[in-house]
């Protein structure tokens, strides 16, 4: 475990490559995250994806911060999991909110709404997960073989 200021991030064991880190609803750890993964990424022999991982993880952490944890407490905390093997890698970012991402229109005179668009287009697929009691949510998106996949 390495712990950066407030962000904690933690690899899994050698049999099962995992990348999770737990930071604050603040969008500067979102950079400190994304460098961690990519390190991680590459590390083990994924930087062909890393890419596209990395846009994918930095779009939901950004729509985490920005509308999962709207009107709550400073302290709130996020989370993000990635995990991978030869045949998938999937991407779990959790908040605090339980109200459920919706993609927006594309348009040339908006400067955001896109991140959702970018994902669904990245991704083999992907969705919500409300959790349950309504304490938050976990948006997931996954891409098969990782190992195989062109950049």
């Amino acid at each position: 475990m390495t712990e950066l200021h407030d962000l904690v991030v933690t690899l899994g064991a050698k049999n099962e490559p995992q990348f999770e880190a737990s930071f604050p609803a603040d969008r500067a750890a979102i950079s400190r995250v994304r460098r961690q993964l990519r390190a991680c990424l590459e590390e083990d022999g994924l930087e062909h994806v890393a890419d596209d991982v990395t846009l994918i993880c930095t779009e939901l952490m950004t729509n985490a911060i920005l509308h999962g944890c709207v009107n709550l407490p400073h302290r709130a905390k996020v989370k993000i999991t990635v995990a991978w093997s030869d045949d998938q890698l999937r991407v779990d970012m959790r908040d605090p909110s339980a109200v459920k991402p919706t993609e927006q229109r594309l348009s040339v005179s908006r400067t955001s709404g896109r991140g959702l668009c970018l994902v669904d287009e990245l991704s083999d697929r992907w969705g919500v997960e409300t959790d349950p009691g309504g304490s938050g949510k976990t948006v997931w998106t996954e891409l098969d073989s990782p190992r195989r996949r062109a950049s």
